[in-house]
């Protein structure tokens, strides 16, 4: 399994296609699984969660590059649901970044 990508992401939330969005999207996207992946440690890589989790982190990433979208600024956060999945990843990627599984 791959990470999302910009199309299937505009896809799911309705948005129409196009050059710009595709590239705020891709952006976006990015942001979104850099802040997760801080969230988690320092040295872990997309690659780590995704042969871990890939369906909890694509739907994190997912959820994150949604709120981007519509909030850039995140000003009223990331939403708890967002964090549910982020510590749910947290506590796994812990266990394998240290040997526990």
């Amino acid at each position: 399994m791959a990470l999302i990508t910009a199309q299937e992401l505009l896809d799911e939330n309705h948005i129409d296609s196009n050059d710009d969005e595709i590239a705020t999207m891709n952006r976006l996207i990015s942001d979104a699984s850099a802040l997760i992946r801080g969230s988690i440690s320092d040295s872990v890589t997309d690659e780590q969660i995704m042969d871990n989790l890939p369906d909890q982190y694509n739907r994190a990433v997912s959820a994150l590059a949604t709120r981007l979208y519509f909030s850039r600024d995140l000003s009223e956060g990331y939403g708890i649901g967002i964090q549910i999945m982020i510590n749910q990843i947290r506590a796994r990627m812990w266990e394998v970044l240290n040997g526990k599984t």
